[in-house]
């Protein structure tokens, strides 16, 4: 997935990681109280990698 995203997008991979990893930290410690909720339903208290990120929110129907 890493490589799809990467290759559409016409960066590196280590560059999409990083962003992802952006969004998991924004998305986990974000100063929106549902948000973080929303986080912490999905991956507990556990800081996911960003294939397990992409594996979880990829099945939910929507992510807020």
């Amino acid at each position: 997935m890493l490589k799809e995203i990467a290759r559409s997008r016409g960066v590196s991979i280590s560059v999409v990681r990083e962003e992802i990893q952006c969004a998991i930290e924004n998305a986990q410690y974000s100063d929106d109280p549902e948000k973080r909720e929303e986080f912490q339903r999905l991956f507990g208290n556990k800081t996911p990698t960003p294939e397990e990120f992409i594996c979880i929110v990829s099945k939910k129907p929507k992510f807020k």
